[in-house]
């Protein structure tokens, strides 16, 4: 373990006495190698080996340090099993305030509803100028397609989220929604956890119910918005609402290639509920990066353990150098990239980061890969 040094108990050390306390706790769970105090935070490591199942093990150890003030994090280094027990109880703080998340989704649902009125030809700003309540609510109307789409694709998307993690007993918050005025008239949405994630299965199952979720909301309104689209011979006429000008992943490819017939010299003018849908696609895929806090970072985390820090890595060093040699979208390349630096490259370790996750979730995270190259965009998105 690195930062550590020996630790031999005495009385005048004000970790000793804890050590007295936890140690017993320990019997008939966990036989005890050595002690060793962390240098670098106020915790006590316990090595050896389990002498239950992890998993068992775990689950009765949480209940005796908890009684003690102390939460245990068990992990597994250079052949040895490790106990954490850092001083402090699970978050048990309130999941959010209410308010919050009614007053940004309030707002993000007016900058979606603004966004969707541009992109039908409609300016809800130069409405509210000319002080028309039915040019308003035209403008409005206008935008409701698209809103509503993405909206409800973001919506179902951290709702799957929030969901499993109340069925794993994880505290977490109602989602937050990022209003933007202008472009899509949104950057997302998100749910904060309250308290550390239990092991890799919760992990993993957190991490992805929130992008299958999405994409199950996504795939009937995709092709719902299809049969909305047309055909056309003027694409220019649509900067920013035709395949060619997006780019489309693999899986709308196939889409758009089984279930219409276009003539040759047209292309498809996309509906808003198609354009929607798209981005619900393209954020599900941007999401399934395995890095950081990214929802494929989780999973990427709960199969692989500490080795997905050297995936992040590599991720975030693709990004970079896209972002270095794709003049055409540096911009879009660096932005994600900021956001995973700034949620961090090492994702943080489950309290029991030893119990496998098992062959049927390593076939799941073996099929998000394949969806993840399914849904990324082909070109580049937004060239």
């Amino acid at each position: 373990m690195q930062d550590e040094s020996p630790f031999r108990p005495a009385e005048s050390d004000p970790l000793a006495q804890s050590i007295a306390v936890l140690r017993p706790e320990l019997n008939g769970l966990f036989e005890v190698t050595d002690v060793v105090r962390q240098s670098s935070s106020p915790a006590i490591a316990f090595t050896g080996r389990f002498l239950a199942q992890p998993d068992t093990g775990y689950a009765q150890l949480y209940r005796r340090f908890q009684n003690h003030g102390y939460t245990p994090f068990i992990r597994h280094e250079e052949g040895q099993d490790v106990i954490l027990a850092v001083e402090g109880l699970v978050d048990q703080s309130k999941t959010g305030r209410p308010w919050l998340n009614i007053l940004l989704l309030l707002v993000t649902i007016l900058t979606t509803l603004t966004a969707g009125a541009a992109m039908r030809g409609y300016s809800v700003v130069d409405s509210l100028l000319m002080g028309s309540p039915l040019a308003v609510g035209q403008a409005l109307l206008a935008g409701a397609s698209f809103a509503v789409t993405l909206m409800g694709i973001l919506g179902v998307h951290e709702l799957g989220h929030y969901f499993a993690a109340r069925f794993h007993g994880v505290r977490a918050s109602l989602p937050y929604f990022v209003p933007m005025p202008f472009g899509l008239g949104t950057l997302g949405a998100f749910i904060a956890i309250r308290s550390p994630m239990k092991n890799r299965r919760v992990l993993f199952d957190i991490g992805l119910a929130g992008p299958y979720a999405g994409l199950l909301a996504a795939m009937p309104l995709l092709l719902l918005g299809l049969l909305l689209s047309s055909t056309d011979y003027v694409p220019a006429s649509f900067p920013g609402r035709t395949l060619e000008a997006m780019g489309s992943s693999l899986l709308i490819r196939f889409v758009v290639h089984f279930l219409t017939d276009i003539p040759e010299g047209q292309t498809i003018v996309l509906h808003p509920v198609f354009f929607a849908a798209w981005i619900g696609l393209f954020l599900t895929g941007i999401n399934l990066l395995p890095a950081g806090q990214l929802d494929g970072g989780h999973a990427a985390y709960a199969l692989l353990g500490r080795a997905a820090h050297g995936l992040a890595i590599f991720t975030f060093g693709l990004l970079i150098l896209a972002g270095i040699f794709d003049d055409a979208n540096r911009t879009f390349w660096l932005i994600w990239a900021f956001f995973i630096m700034l949620g961090g490259l090492r994702h943080p370790p489950p309290m029991n980061d030893i119990s496998p996750i098992g062959w049927p979730r390593k076939l799941i995270g073996l099929l998000t890969f394949l969806l993840f190259f399914l849904l990324f965009p082909l070109p580049l998105p937004f060239r």
